[in-house]
């Protein structure tokens, strides 16, 4: 990232000063103009997905409670805009914000697209089993993405940024909880809906999630100076079973005469 002016920090000045790492600190914009992106970024992300909740009670009513988790997901979402802090950095480099949406939405259009004009793409296997197993896959997966979005609401984004370290909740386990159960999920539902198109969307959303996970740990390590331990002792998507103690003091020892 050197020589890029990839982050931004938001300040009071209106000057902004390069460091030699490639990170820019400064404001983000002044006046009025940093109320407007710090504010109504999150009213318009509260509005955003407050409106995909109502969409999701509304298009398949014949489903019912098995909307809930996908619901409460979306609302989840939509609180977290509401409650999160001001952030103290962002990645403004376009491949960090067009990951980041990409895979946001990039499911959900596919899904959308399918039902359209590919309903084939969709067609469910013919063994029950696998089926089952593929909804419990979704169902727990889901959960962990509930709890996991609860746990980060001071500090949830979109887009790559840094609000504060979150060490509580599913964060004690993973780093990276809610793609850990977005891969639950997305895996569960390839078990019901096996197509090749379908398994190569989730192949594409993983490689997006992945750069995704590289640009948010870039700004949090960025500037976070204890993220680095945090990294160092947990797991990104997966729990380490062997956590690396921490490095012992080094003693020096009186010389003697």
């Amino acid at each position: 990232m050197s020589g890029e002016r990839a982050l931004k920090i938001p300040g009071e000045l209106t000057t902004m000063s390069t460091h030699p790492s490639g990170i820019v600190s400064g404001p983000i914009r002044g006046d009025w103009r940093q109320w407007y992106h710090d504010r109504w970024s999150d009213v318009a992300g509260a509005v955003c997905f407050a409106g995909l909740a109502a969409w999701t009670l509304t298009r398949m009513p014949e489903v019912g409670v098995f909307l809930l988790p996908t619901l409460t997901h979306e609302l989840f979402v939509a609180i977290a805009f509401l409650l999160r802090d001001r952030p103290k950095a962002v990645h403004s480099a376009p491949a960090a914000r067009a990951v980041a949406y990409g895979g946001t939405f990039l499911i959900l259009g596919f899904f959308h697209a399918a039902r359209t004009w590919w309903p084939g793409w969709l067609a469910q296997g013919g063994v029950p089993q696998i089926a089952v197993l593929g909804a419990i896959l979704w169902l727990a997966g889901s959960l962990l993405v509930i709890f996991s979005v609860w746990s980060l609401r001071y500090a949830f984004s979109i887009e790559p940024e840094a609000r504060r370290v979150v060490r509580s909740g599913a964060y004690t386990f993973v780093r990276h909880p809610i793609y850990l159960g977005y891969v639950l999920q997305y895996g569960g539902v390839w078990l019901i809906y096996p197509s090749a198109a379908l398994g190569l969307v989730l192949l594409v959303w993983l490689g997006l999630t992945l750069a995704r996970i590289r640009f948010e740990e870039h700004v949090l390590a960025q500037t976070f100076p204890q993220y680095d331990e945090y990294r160092r002792r947990t797991g990104a998507l997966f729990p380490r079973l062997l956590r690396p103690r921490a490095a012992a003091p080094v003693q020096k020892r009186a010389q003697t005469a």
